[in-house]
């Protein structure tokens, strides 16, 4: 059985000899197709017939088609479309029966260059009956183009952040709105979905609040934060070590604040082993200055013991020069105990000058081996700095070991020691050959050494030290010798 509705469209879009003429009087007596505004608009202006033939453009259309006018009044919008034909002409019987149309379409031009155009048609009406279609048409070639690229970007972005490595979090108003897997790996929760909704403050602990609110206020301005360190709490209550950056981005339309947070426990671990590692590596290199420091009071010892033993009588000055050598042995030994021993970090409010002079102390029997002598120049009476001791002075027995070999022809090593501002400036001075600048250049790079038993790790794990308590090195050579500074921040008790 025939459609009628079909039949009736179709009769619809065939166009009769006296639409036709309705159609060329109501564009010759219309205004607005002989306005400025018809011809000079920056869209293409047409008008179409009921077989979608055109007869009338503007010259916005001439540009887009890349045909002239005569020619375009020869063609139908069909005769232009590239695809989705039927879909655009089911849309077009539409449009002659009364309805307006809004839709996208792709044409092929004159030169086969490919166009992408937003399109709304209306239908033309006189005295009740559509006689034609005025539309207008569009470029959103490159609008499109660039909303792709948008798209995909986004979806890079998704998958990016998804499948990272770190920890992705973003918070709005100090509330979590985002987390991706590892996020949510890292917080201890079975979810993604367990872990929205939770306020950033509690995944710090309380002491650390000030800060992160700064951190926060300067991502709200538009300002990232620094790679840091921070305990992370999970869900349990766990503490983790973690490093984090707070980025400002926009999330939905909404300012927001990008935390990436990687887990650095392993990490962490593994420095504390490499720093004992050394520190035994330190003490086993100190071991023959230290085997000849004690044997000249243990010498001393056994011959005020001979002595006692060959007499009948005891002399009292004997036995405070022994004292005095077994204490002297003691505090040799509980330095190099000290320094080997493992520690946790063990931060106070030391002097660093009684720091030096320990470590002066420990190193000027091995100087000695080396035909070296080691001097002091203090000029202040104390630099209170907060630190972890032990390891303080495993960077100045690593500097000073380094300039004795750096001697191989003896002469002084000069360890100096000032403030300057709000800072404790040590500096450790040899007379060596020098460092070559490309030996230089690579100084600190982990497992890089020019000694033949070396583990390249000494100076490396020195500058980690220093860094871990907010310091600076510097190291500065030339043909005269080698001198390193070390700068620490005064205490602020």
């Amino acid at each position: 059985m025939n459609d009628p509705w079909k039949g009736n469209i179709m009769n619809i879009t065939r166009t009769t000899s006296k639409q036709k003429e309705k159609l060329e009087v109501f564009i010759e007596r219309s205004g607005f197709f002989k306005q400025p505004l018809f011809e000079e608009h920056p869209e293409g202006y047409y008008a179409l017939d009921l077989d979608g033939r055109y007869v009338k453009v503007n010259k916005v259309c001439e540009e887009y088609t890349e045909y002239t006018k005569e020619e375009l009044y020869q063609l139908t919008f069909e005769d232009l479309l590239l695809d989705g034909k039927e879909k655009i002409t089911s849309a077009f019987k539409k449009i002659v029966q009364g309805d307006i149309q809004k839709y996208e379409c792709t044409i092929k031009t004159k030169n086969h260059q490919i166009l992408e155009l937003e399109v709304t048609n209306l239908p033309i009406i006189v005295d009740d009956e559509v006689i034609g279609v005025y539309g207008t048409a569009k470029d959103v070639t490159q609008f499109n183009q660039q909303q792709a690229l948008r798209e995909e970007n986004e979806k890079l972005h998704h998958s990016l952040v998804e499948h990272s490595p770190d920890g992705i979090i973003i918070t709005q108003s100090d509330v979590l709105v985002y987390a991706n897997k590892e996020a949510s790996i890292l917080l201890g929760a079975t979810s993604k979905e367990a872990v929205i909704g939770n306020h950033i403050y509690e995944l710090f602990p309380k002491e650390r609040g000030e800060m992160l609110v700064k951190y926060l206020e300067n991502a709200e301005k538009g300002l990232p934060s620094s790679l840091h360190e921070e305990k992370l709490i999970q869900m349990d209550g766990t503490k983790i070590d973690v490093e984090m950056k707070i980025i400002p981005t926009i999330f939905k339309g909404e300012k927001a604040s990008y935390f990436i947070i990687r887990d650095i426990t392993e990490k962490k671990l593994a420095h504390e082993v490499m720093i004992n590692s050394e520190k035994l590596s330190v003490a086993g290199q100190l071991a023959a200055g230290i085997a000849h420091e004690i044997r000249n009071p243990i010498t001393a010892i056994k011959g005020f013991l001979q002595l006692m033993e060959g007499g009948n009588l005891y002399k009292q000055e004997y036995f405070p020069v022994i004292s005095a050598e077994i204490n002297r042995i003691e505090l040799i030994l509980s330095e190099l105990l000290a320094l080997a021993k493992p520690q946790l970090n063990n931060f106070k409010h030391k002097n660093i000058i009684s720091i030096l002079q320990h470590i002066v102390a420990l190193t000027q029997s091995q100087a000695i081996l080396h035909n070296i002598r080691i001097s002091t120049e203090f000029h202040i009476k104390q630099g209170i700095v907060f630190c972890d001791e032990n390891k303080l002075k495993q960077v100045f027995i690593n500097f000073i070991k380094n300039a004795i070999e750096a001697m191989k022809d003896g002469g002084t090593i000069t360890v100096k020691a000032k403030q300057v501002e709000e800072h404790i400036v040590v500096e450790v001075i040899d007379e060596g050959k020098g460092i070559p600048k490309e030996v230089l250049d690579k100084i600190g790079t982990p497992f890089f050494t020019t000694k033949e038993n070396g583990t390249g790790l000494g100076v490396m794990v020195s500058y980690e030290i220093i860094k871990h308590h907010k310091g600076e090195v510097k190291i500065d050579s030339d043909s005269r010798g080698t001198s390193i500074t070390i700068k620490l921040p005064t205490s602020k008790r």
